[in-house]
């Protein structure tokens, strides 16, 4: 009599215990989905200024070279300079460029990796916790 009033009590503790960890998990994985949508959309707009950043950048290095293409006709003793200042901004042109580029895709590749991290973690946690509450038998 004893052992199935225990069974009994067992019952009673974890069938609603894992009703609710399913609840709990379903939940819980929403919330992290949301929160990378989240910053899925703020890595979007954070390319899109780095977007603009390179075209404005693009465009001051046109300017300072058209520029100094202007100097060698008005000033003769800078002879050729023109070219080494233009080869120069080209140079850094192609460096930031490169920059921004791997910048973005470290930051997108980064957060794939955490949410695919944060989604594995989910899983490993309640199914410890399931194994925890497969530990009470339950005939």
């Amino acid at each position: 009599m004893a052992t199935s009033k225990s069974t009994a009590k067992e019952v009673e503790f974890t069938e609603p215990v894992r009703e609710f960890s399913g609840v709990w998990k379903e939940n819980y994985i929403n919330g992290v989905d949301f929160t990378f949508s989240i910053l899925d959309q703020n890595i979007k707009a954070f390319n899109a200024h780095l977007d603009q950043l390179l075209d404005v950048e693009k465009e001051f290095v046109h300017n300072t070279a058209s520029m100094y293409k202007d100097f060698e006709k008005d000033l003769p003793y800078v002879n050729g300079t023109s070219k080494k200042v233009t080869d120069q901004l080209d140079k850094y042109f192609d460096i930031r460029k490169e920059q921004i580029k791997t910048t973005q895709s470290l930051t997108e590749k980064f957060a794939k990796d955490v949410q695919t991290i944060a989604h594995d973690n989910i899983e490993r946690t309640f199914s410890l916790f399931g194994d925890y509450l497969s530990t009470f038998k339950v005939n």
